[in-house]
């Protein structure tokens, strides 16, 4: 049964429209190598509109080579993508407006205040939503945040920023590399009812963490490397 934590009503309101999405991303026989060793081949499996899949693996696995293949984060691979019937490659930017991957390290930029750093990204992503950017940050407990520069914040606050701009961004697929590294509990269920809520709507999750934090997550199916 998949659980909601009805901590922030406006917060689902505002993520509840349905999105009309058919494409699947399909990975057909993706290999990665480096020099003469092998992390992995002939992976095959498709992430389809409104599920979430989980990554599972030891560590030294390639989970995140794999998610960073996916995410056309990394090019020099054997095998093929499709988003549709359209391989990733042919794709170039179109792909980042429908694919957005969250590193398990914050990547933002330092120097800019937390309210800097959205703005940019809200202006990059032609994100006009102002009071979607209100209710997250209510929901993660930024507004006493939004003046600090990024490089002054704990490492739990800087990824609550990270996950605030995705779901700004609002992929059609989100591919989650450790989201759940450096949340505290709350922020952890707020993440989940993100994910939950917009998987019902449509949108698509791939998912590697070793954490317990994925235990509210129903999966629609697992890959395992």
């Amino acid at each position: 049964m998949k659980k909601f934590h009805h901590t922030n009503f406006k917060l689902h309101l505002l993520l509840s429209k349905v999105i009309n999405m058919k494409d699947s991303l399909s990975i057909q026989n993706i290999g990665k190598s480096y020099n003469d060793t092998t992390v992995f081949k002939l992976i095959s499996f498709n992430i389809n509109p409104g599920k979430i899949y989980n990554l599972s693996g030891p560590n030294g696995a390639g989970k995140t080579t794999l998610m960073k293949i996916v995410a056309s984060q990394i090019l020099d691979y054997s095998g093929e993508i499709f988003l549709g019937k359209d391989n990733i490659k042919d794709l170039d930017h179109y792909y980042f407006t429908k694919v957005s991957y969250l590193p398990p390290l914050p990547n933002l930029y330092q120097h800019l205040s937390v309210k800097e750093n959205i703005i940019f990204f809200t202006r990059l992503n032609n994100i006009g939503n102002v009071e979607l950017v209100e209710s997250l940050i209510d929901s993660f407990n930024l507004n006493d945040f939004k003046s600090k520069k990024i490089y002054k914040l704990s490492d739990g606050t800087k990824k609550k920023v990270s996950i605030l701009i995705l779901f700004l961004i609002n992929p059609d697929f989100f591919i989650l590399d450790e989201p759940y590294t450096y949340l505290d509990s709350e922020a952890i269920n707020v993440l989940n009812n993100l994910i939950i809520n917009s998987s019902d709507k449509g949108k698509s999750f791939f998912i590697t963490d070793n954490s317990s934090g994925l235990k509210d997550i129903e999966f629609f199916e697992s890959v395992k490397l």
